[in-house]
């Protein structure tokens, strides 16, 4: 025998686990701590019960808690205090004793840690920890109502499968529930918490300047900067284009947006993506080098092709990019050339050297482009991310000394020869790589990948240069990195977390909107006939027949033959003595009697006798009840 209370301290427990840890990496080490007590200390408790905290201490640590965050609560940091305060409350409740309200507090406690996680994080694994939740919630309150009743009561095993099996059931109408709000319930434009819980902007690999010599040293973090859904490409074809840098003050390249430029793109290779940003506080749009168009978000497009989002991305967006490989960029208005050959009033005189001499060879920007291009080569430069040139002078240190930077370090110094060689030139910022999923169809680009290439202005049109391709070590260093490949379990759950966002994240608005139009235009497209409609309806008549006999057959082989036997006889004695229903508590003897009917009589002896008298009934037998319960139809004879 199994006391109620056991299942039910599992299936709370279980609860606790589904609640507190999609939280816990996001709570105070100092709560965690406690949390992980708690739990622990709760089962000893529950099993020795006797209770680490008395109902007066507990009301005191409650209060407590409260005040210490209710003194961190502002309208920039809301979500952190009281998540760490809901697991706190939770923790004092698992080490105190538990009433059947006790459990419910708990379960409520529970429920709200797992809401609160999706304030912070909603990855794929929110779903099924939701789905746990439902299940056991339910099930726990169907346990609760026995144990609210008597706490001491004891099943067998039998009875406690048949009451899970049971109480399993109900959650199935919750999920259902649940899927069906998600699709039809309005969504706002913007994340209902942003006012309260905005997102800080992080320091990551794209950034919207460069500042060469900034940084002692340039760590990769392979976090996820977008996803492209689109066919294999080349490696030469995987520049994702995000600002242009026009603009230099002293050694850090900032962005202008340039006034009335217009250029026109021509010839390269059509290509589609569909790129799917997550959320962040800025506006950058990226695009497949080199765009022509965006579908999907509104935006604002500028002269260099520079695309942004009319409102910060504070919620995970996607979009399609229309771009031509290998295209051309011709301008089709005015450019200011004294934008683009703008120099540093302060520079170095080995610098100024360099492109003193390219001058003095050729006076063809394409020549001098060339010539730049090979004093690269020449110095043998290294593409490294430690060990980099100091802030003071990191052009003249890189070029010369150290001879060692990543793609800023190589962007900057070859832009800045060409414009001290009076070639237009700017700095583009975006990435470059990506590894290809092929189980999603769709490039995997993190913030590792982020890059900085060289547009320089040759006969009327902007010529893409990755000055970084010159490293002496560029296959091993640069190249090599960017395409290292996924591995099959890697693959495997990034293609989930994508379907995750595809389908749940970014389901919003104006999914809705598309969902219903398109339901409406399918619909307007059904042009039913009598004969297609008679067709279908014999087919639903045919399978809700097959569903009726499947069902009475299931019903049938689950009773035994005694049992068909008596309600044969139960549905005679109503039809012959016109009863709306029979008496539950007397018994088939007593009420034969009653009747006053022979066979009657003679069919509750023989019954009773050989139910309880563990004599198995024989065939004979079988055919003389049932000769029996002819007679009482047909009130006439006698059998023996």
């Amino acid at each position: 025998m199994v006391r109620i209370k056991a299942p039910l301290d599992i299936l709370t427990y279980s609860v606790v686990l589904l609640g507190l840890l999609p939280l816990f990496s996001w709570l105070d080490v100092p709560v965690q701590i406690v949390t992980v007590a708690a739990c622990v200390g709760g089962v000893v408790s529950d099993r020795r019960q006797h209770y680490l905290l008395g109902p007066k201490l507990a009301t005191v640590l409650t209060f407590t808690f409260f005040a210490i965050y209710l003194m961190q609560l502002n309208l920039s940091n809301v979500v952190p205090p009281a998540v760490n305060l809901l697991a706190l409350l939770l923790s004092i409740r698992l080490v105190t004793e538990k009433q059947g309200r006790h459990y419910l507090q708990i379960f409520v406690l529970s429920l709200f840690c797992l809401a609160g996680s999706s304030l912070l994080s909603l990855s794929m694994l929110y779903l099924p920890a939701l789905i746990l939740m439902v299940t056991g919630v339910t099930i726990g309150l169907v346990l609760l109502t026995f144990y609210h009743r008597d706490p001491s009561l004891r099943l067998n095993r039998a009875q406690i499968t048949t009451l899970l099996k049971t109480a399993a059931i109900l959650p199935i109408g919750s999920l259902l529930l649940m899927m069906v709000l998600f699709v039809i319930l309005p969504r706002t434009q913007f994340p209902l918490w942003n006012f309260l819980n905005p997102k800080a902007s992080a320091t990551t690999g794209f950034s919207e300047q460069v500042r060469p010599g900034a940084f002692a040293s340039n760590s990769a973090v392979k976090t996820l900067a977008f996803r492209a859904e689109c066919d294999q490409l080349g490696a030469q074809d995987l520049y994702w284009r995000g600002t242009v840098l026009n603009t230099i003050e002293g050694s850090t390249w900032k962005r202008t947006a340039p006034q009335r430029e217009q250029s026109r793109l021509v010839g390269g290779k059509p290509a589609t993506c569909t790129i799917t940003l997550p959320a962040t506080n800025k506006r950058f749009l990226f695009t497949l080098d080199r765009p022509v168009s965006l579908e999907g978000i509104q935006f604002h497009q500028h002269g260099d092709l520079v695309f942004q989002s009319r409102w910060p991305l504070r919620k995970s967006v996607s979009y399609q990019c229309q771009s031509r490989l290998g295209g051309q960029w011709q301008l089709q208005s005015a450019v200011d050339e004294a934008l683009y050959l703008e120099t540093p009033t302060t520079l170095s005189p080995r610098v100024q050297q360099i492109a003193a001499q390219v001058r003095q060879q050729t006076n063809d920007p394409r020549q001098r482009i060339a010539l730049i291009e090979q004093f690269f080569r020449d110095q043998q430069l290294a593409y490294a991310t430690t060990d980099l040139p100091d802030p003071t002078a990191p052009i003249d240190e890189f070029l010369f000394v150290k001879k060692r930077g990543y793609c800023e370090f190589f962007a900057s110094s070859f832009a800045l020869l060409l414009r001290l060689c009076d070639v237009p030139a700017r700095l583009v910022g975006g990435y470059h790589g990506g590894d290809y999923n092929n189980l999603g169809g769709y490039y995997l680009i993190t913030e590792d990948l982020a890059h900085v290439w060289v547009e320089a202005l040759v006969d009327n049109q902007w010529q893409r240069i990755d000055p970084s391709r010159y490293a002496a070590n560029a296959e091993t260093a640069l190249l090599a990195s960017r395409q290292q490949g996924l591995s099959l379990a890697k693959r495997t759950m990034d293609s989930l977390e994508y379907l995750w966002t595809q389908v749940i994240i970014n389901f919003d608005l104006n999914s809705q909107i598309s969902l219903v139009r398109n339901s409406g235009r399918q619909l307007k497209g059904l042009v039913p006939d009598i004969s297609s409609i008679v067709r279908g309806g014999l087919i639903l008549l045919a399978l809700l027949l097959s569903a009726a006999t499947l069902l009475w057959w299931l019903k049938y082989r689950q009773t035994t033959p005694q049992q068909r036997l008596l309600k044969r006889y139960q549905n005679a004695l109503q039809k012959r003595y016109h009863l709306e229903r029979l008496s539950s508590t007397r018994g088939l003897i007593e009420q034969a009697r009653q009747l006053n009917n022979a066979d009657c009589l003679k069919f509750a002896q023989r019954y009773s006798a050989m139910l309880y008298g563990n004599r198995p009934f024989s065939e004979a037998d079988y055919q003389r009840l049932h000769a029996l319960i002819d007679n009482i139809l047909q009130d006439t004879g006698d059998v023996n």
